[in-house]
């Protein structure tokens, strides 16, 4: 089976119908001549032409999302890499690693503080339960003191009539001392009777004062002292409910979203400290080919500057380029193509359809990309962007 190009059929009609022309007025049998262009009409097999480019697959050209100074390219031209390899650093990834750091230390502190909270909850618990029942006894003895610190309040008629009942004989006791005082001799004598003389002064002085607090009353502030021990303790009693209320069926709501908040910050502060750092980093996003490098070390670029460009050249693809609105009517996906090359007149190539763009490439004229696929791996004398020229097989 022969195939002709779409730009010969015209000569080869009009041949052709002259043939048939001829060979119905001869009324005979057809000649070998006649044979053989009956024969060209069977064969016949169209074909689109278009020029292409061949391309890897997969390629992508690498860049930081932030700017900075280039520390150093870890890769040149022609170097095999692997996926997630590092290839290149901004000067500032020092400072990126000393936040992230800091990010994780704040990530484990705040999951250990939000743990702690639920884990203890029982304990948190029971410590409220205690510190309520002490501020309580707080309470009671702040009561206590202030009400028996009161006029008419520091003693009962039993104390006072006792004490009372003290002092007058603490009274005769100094009297005594003093008239043996007036009588004694010597000097060890009276030495021993001003002693007596003097306790027993001190004695009756201090159930007189005694007595003189039973019967008194506090002074000014005497008694701001004890109402603001007392409203202490009590102000002291209702935090400690406030503070069992909270925590006596779990952990403190409050205190929970607390840590939660805490723990929430914590864990997004560490993912963007993660980013940061990813961002100072170029790396493989595929394993492939640096085919090309477009900067150097120490030198300042920016954000989505064009650093490398990586391809996997495993797997080659031609991509056509002129391929117009009128014969790309008449292909499909899978239709067959043979490719060559310009630079390469020994090598011809099978292939068939595998992609035809829904839209027409921007630029001159109407033409669809269309990329065609090998049976068999490229020779490697075929390289990225050589030029290449495919036979599209079509239906008559």
């Amino acid at each position: 089976m022969k195939a002709y190009h779409l730009n010969q059929r015209p000569g080869f009609l009009l041949m052709l119908a002259l043939s048939l022309l001829l060979a119905a007025c001869s009324g005979g049998q057809p000649s070998s001549t006649e044979s053989a262009d009956l024969e060209a009409v069977e064969d016949f097999v169209p074909v689109i032409n278009a020029t292409g480019v061949v391309r890897p697959t997969h390629w992508v050209t690498l860049s930081f999302p932030s700017g900075g100074l280039v520390r150093e390219l870890l890769v040149e031209r022609g170097d095999q890499v692997e996926s997630g390899q590092l290839l290149a650093q901004l000067s500032s990834i020092g400072q990126a690693r000393a936040a992230l750091t800091a990010a994780q230390l704040e990530f484990i502190n705040a999951g250990q503080a939000r743990d702690d909270l639920l884990e203890n909850a029982e304990l948190y618990s029971a410590q409220a339960q205690l510190a309520l029942a002490n501020a309580r006894d707080r309470l009671d003895d702040a009561e206590y003191t202030w009400t028996v610190r009161q006029e008419g309040n520091r003693a009962s008629a039993n104390t006072i009539d006792g004490a009372e009942a003290n002092l007058i004989l603490a009274n005769e006791e100094v009297d005594r001392a003093e008239s043996f005082y007036k009588h004694a001799s010597g000097d060890a004598g009276r030495a021993l009777a001003l002693s007596n003389l003097v306790a027993a002064k001190q004695h009756r002085d201090s159930i007189q004062r005694n007595i003189n607090w039973y019967l008194g009353a506090p002074d000014e502030i005497e008694q701001a002292i004890l109402d603001a021990e007392l409203a202490e303790a009590q102000a002291n009693l209702a935090a400690a409910e406030r503070s069992y209320e909270k925590v006596k069926d779990g952990p403190d709501p409050e205190a929970l979203e607390l840590v939660q908040a805490r723990f929430d910050n914590a864990q997004a502060s560490l993912r963007a400290a993660e980013q940061a750092l990813a961002d100072m980093e170029l790396r493989a996003t595929f394993g492939g080919t640096i085919s090309d490098v477009f900067v150097r070390s120490d030198e300042f670029v920016g954000p989505g500057q064009p650093i490398m460009l990586l391809a996997d050249l495993s797997e080659l693809v031609v991509e056509t380029t002129d391929l117009n609105e009128i014969d790309v009517a008449r292909i499909a996906v899978g239709y067959p193509a043979t490719i060559t090359f310009d630079a390469l007149p020994d090598v011809i190539l099978q292939g068939s359809l595998t992609y035809i763009a829904p839209k027409a490439s921007e630029g001159t004229g109407v033409n669809y990309l269309v990329e065609v696929q090998l049976e068999e791996a490229f020779p490697e004398s075929v390289r990225w962007g050589m030029t290449a020229f495919v036979d599209i097989q079509v239906e008559p």
